[in-house]
């Protein structure tokens, strides 16, 4: 039988064993198209459909949600290897310009490639430490693939990415 850890390595590696989704969330502010990684969405309710997302108090992307502008979510799958690895590097240059767009009538970035995508706008917050919390209503939505399953993440340490 393992030992039980306790203190802040058992809390760091519990915390580490919430799983989740791996998202490239996208908007256009100022004629400018930016992007990041995200990990902290989960769905949040049914009518109207809502997400929660969770972003870093530092992240340029946050003009975004704090204006209640459109964003989009691309949802990963676990084939969209390349998609991850251009949206993990943190770069400020445009992390949608080398891949290919689907155009919508929102003219929010959405990535051919990715699984899935939702339109979203943020409907208020919450400050939450090192992070700020949305509630986001979900006003579109498409499945660009019926097969394949969303990529999952797990972490070994739950207080860091």
């Amino acid at each position: 039988m393992n030992a039980m850890l306790r203190g802040e390595e058992g809390l760091k590696l519990a915390l580490g064993r919430v799983p989740s989704g791996l998202y490239a969330v996208g908007a256009v502010h100022e004629g400018r198209r930016m992007g990041m990684l995200c990990s902290f969405v989960e769905q949040a309710g049914f009518e109207p459909p809502m997400i929660s997302i969770a972003l870093g108090a530092d992240r340029p992307l946050r003009v975004v949600l704090e204006r209640g502008e459109l964003f989009s979510v691309n949802i990963l799958g676990t084939e969209d290897k390349a998609l991850l690895a251009a949206f993990a590097s943190g770069r400020e240059e445009d992390p949608f310009a080398a891949f290919a767009l689907v155009e919508n009538g929102h003219g929010l970035p959405e990535l051919a490639g990715a699984l899935a995508w939702l339109a979203c706008r943020a409907r208020g917050s919450v400050a939450a430490g090192d992070h700020v919390v949305y509630v986001a209503e979900v006003v579109e939505g498409c499945l660009h693939r019926e097969v394949g399953e969303p990529m999952i993440r797990v972490r070994k340490n739950g207080l860091s990415y």
